[in-house]
């Protein structure tokens, strides 16, 4: 049977809910991005200025939730630099890098999906919209693997939340 690991210090407990709203700020922009890159999918051929207009918009909506993961390091650093004591200090201190790591995966997949929106608008520029596509297809699957990581980093808080003292 697993053991449920140790509380986070209860003086980091406004850090670590400021973390899960961030995150959940984060996902909202990924989620804004994804829809609005549908718009673009749908929009292909049809009308390239609105096309352009909605292209912008997603990526706008990607920097915003790359300036959520800043925060959210931010605060993980702040909890980072706490001492964890107690009944299980290890399990609760491998939590921490966890949620962190799932961050870091996240952050990583929103540059990967912010690097590819030069090469979309690149392409829609030049009306190759089969390549736009597959670009636009690229994107919407770094936001997919960027939200999945950051979901899982919120379960780790929330496991936090409802360790053993």
């Amino acid at each position: 049977m697993p053991t449920i690991p140790r509380r986070w210090p209860t003086e980091l407990e406004t850090e670590r809910v400021e973390l899960i709203r961030v995150a959940d700020e984060a996902v909202q922009h990924i989620q804004q991005a994804r829809n609005t890159l549908e718009e673009v999918r749908a929009e292909l051929g049809r009308n390239i200025h609105l096309g352009r207009v909605l292209i912008a918009t997603a990526e706008r909506a990607v920097y915003d939730a790359l300036t959520c993961t800043e925060r959210m390091r931010r605060y993980l650093a702040i909890v980072r630099g706490a001492e964890i004591n107690g009944r299980w200090p290890m399990t609760a201190a491998r939590q921490r890098d966890d949620s962190e790591q799932a961050l870091d995966r996240a952050a990583r997949s929103l540059e990967e999906a912010q690097d590819l929106f030069e090469e979309l608008r690149r392409s829609y520029y030049t009306s190759n919209f089969t390549l736009a596509e597959a670009i636009l297809a690229d994107i919407t699957l770094a936001l997919a693997r960027a939200r999945r990581s950051i979901e899982q980093m919120v379960r780790l808080l929330t496991e936090a939340a409802i360790g053993r003292d």
